[in-house]
């Protein structure tokens, strides 16, 4: 066994460790496949612009908290597009109460939330 740069740590023939080592490979190539998949799938439902399916898929997905792997940067790159998409429509919806409980059910649980409900406040003082 080595550290990241080649440096030998350890070149003794330990069973439990090769098998822990194992197992540890197996888990993070598990883990990786299910985020592949989910961003897939949140891709597909960005794609036909089901916001809210998108949102929550990669929700799920980024939970399982991987990072430094392509399938996280894919997942970073898609969850930065829909939070811009999602600006972009909270810029059109102004004090539309309507639409801004919409993307209030579509971008829940993410950073733009607070943007959101503080848009919601807003209109709400203003149509009273």
């Amino acid at each position: 066994m080595a550290d990241k740069f080649g440096n030998p740590f350890f070149t003794g023939k330990d069973a439990c460790l090769s098998e822990k080592l194992r197992e540890v490979a197996g888990h993070f190539r598990a883990q990786r496949k299910a985020l592949r998949k989910q961003v897939a799938v949140a891709q597909k439902a960005f794609d036909d612009g089901d916001t809210a399916k998108a949102v929550k898929t990669l929700k799920e997905g980024l939970a399982l908290g991987l990072t430094g792997y392509e399938e996280a940067v894919s997942a970073a790159e898609l969850y930065n597009k829909l939070i811009e998409k999602g600006r972009e429509q909270l810029k059109a919806a102004d004090k539309d109460l309507k639409q801004l409980k919409n993307l209030k059910k579509a971008y829940e649980g993410t950073d733009l939330a607070g943007e959101i409900d503080s848009a919601l406040e807003t209109a709400g003082k203003t149509s009273n």
